[in-house]
């Protein structure tokens, strides 16, 4: 039979979690590595890549041939034309300008796809994490029921114990025993949720099982994430393709000017062999008729967007910023109440001498672990702020 003094060593015992040797940060770059998303993703943006390397080239060049004949003089005739057609040469510079920018907007979608994910995969560790350590807290409840209901039945208490206060501990146990399958079943999606991301449900289970705890990081002062803002994949990509379409605009206007078309003739007549050139000059009359315009309003559009992708990057980071912080001071507020409590071994201290009942006993230590259960929550929600604030990270 257990005693009073080991049931107090048993709910004052912290949350532990197993040592695996392997850090928060290692195992997020082991589910980036195994995401067969970002793969694809990859292969898709390469592909990008190099559709844009055409973008600027000069049209085919065209081979024309001809045979004519007559019944009568003065004989059949043969010629040939090999031309070369452009735009007016101004067009293929702002082309070229463009396609440069819009790799290079390619790229900082790309490098905003792996922060993204490396985002995702941080909550996802956290979550396990946070499950973990609530199943301990639950775990050390449960055992402490355990052994006040060992004690009870065999009337180790100095207070006198009624067969409600039996039934009440066996319902206790029942509850902390539906927490406990809650937290399993959220455990094995958090499992499934790390498969689907890694693209196995094997790796996953090595993964979830090898989580310690969270990472150690500084929450900054706003003004230090503030000053990556403008560094950041969306900021820049949106700043890139609104140079992008400045540079569009311009190939449009100049696609007003006149193209041209120079190549080489060659004929045969007589058995005499005529050899010259051919030039041609396009006026865009009819075909570049609004595209000007339309690609400057386009480039005022993307403009816009850019300076509202700003804007709305800085509101979202100081909204995260400051649930962070928010978070930060009530978990530190939690911690430093809960921590070394001497509350759960106060409680069964009274409960032993008979100062208080079984059930005064069991609403108090069950508020004493919704505490913390509260903190560990709070705990998680403000490593989620600081998974989304990894991306404006100095460090980083």
């Amino acid at each position: 039979m257990k005693s009073i003094r080991t049931i107090a060593l048993i709910v004052a015992s912290t949350v532990v979690l197993h040592a695996s040797g392997e850090s928060f940060d290692s195992l997020v770059d082991r589910m980036i590595a195994l995401n067969p998303g970002l793969r694809s993703e990859a292969y898709a943006y390469a592909a990008q890549r190099e559709s844009l390397r055409s973008a600027a080239m000069l049209p085919d060049p065209e081979i024309e041939g001809g045979y004519m004949w007559s019944s009568g003089e003065p004989g059949n005739k043969t010629d040939i034309t090999v031309s070369q057609s452009m735009e007016w040469p101004g067009v293929y510079s702002a082309m070229r300008r463009e396609a440069r920018l819009q790799s290079k907007a390619t790229n900082l979608s790309e490098q905003a796809t792996i922060i993204s994910a490396r985002e995702n995969a941080r909550i996802l560790l956290a979550e396990g994490v946070y499950l973990n350590k609530c199943r301990q807290v639950m775990v050390n409840r449960m055992e402490c029921i355990d052994s006040l209901l060992d004690i009870a039945t065999k009337g180790a208490l100095r207070n006198e114990i009624t067969l409600l206060d039996v039934e009440k501990l066996k319902l206790e146990r029942l509850e902390v025993l539906v927490r406990q399958t809650e937290l399993n079943t959220q455990a094995t999606q958090c499992i499934s949720a790390i498969g689907a991301f890694i693209g196995s449900i094997e790796n996953a289970k090595d993964i979830y099982n090898a989580i310690e705890d969270y990472p150690a990081e500084m929450l900054h002062p706003l003004a230090i994430y503030s000053d990556k803002l403008d560094e950041t994949p969306e900021v820049e990509q949106s700043r890139i393709l609104a140079e992008a379409s400045r540079a569009r605009s311009e190939a449009e206007r100049r696609r007003s000017l006149p193209s041209l078309t120079a190549g080489y003739h060659f004929a045969r007549e007589e058995g005499t062999p005529f050899h010259g050139f051919v030039a041609g000059l396009s006026i865009p009359v009819f075909s570049t008729r609004g595209k000007s315009e339309a690609a400057r309003l386009e480039s005022m559009a993307a403009e816009a967007r850019a300076e509202q992708q700003a804007i709305e990057q800085r509101l979202s980071l100081e909204s995260i910023h400051a649930s962070a912080m928010q978070f930060k001071t009530q978990y530190e507020s939690y911690h430093k109440v809960l921590t070394d409590s001497p509350t759960p071994r106060l409680l069964l201290r009274a409960l032993e001498g008979g100062q208080i009942s079984m059930m005064v006993y069991l609403i108090e230590s069950a508020s004493h672990t919704d505490a913390i259960l509260r903190m560990l929550e709070i705990q998680y929600r403000y490593q989620q702020a600081m998974a989304q604030l990894a991306r404006y990270n100095p460090g980083n």
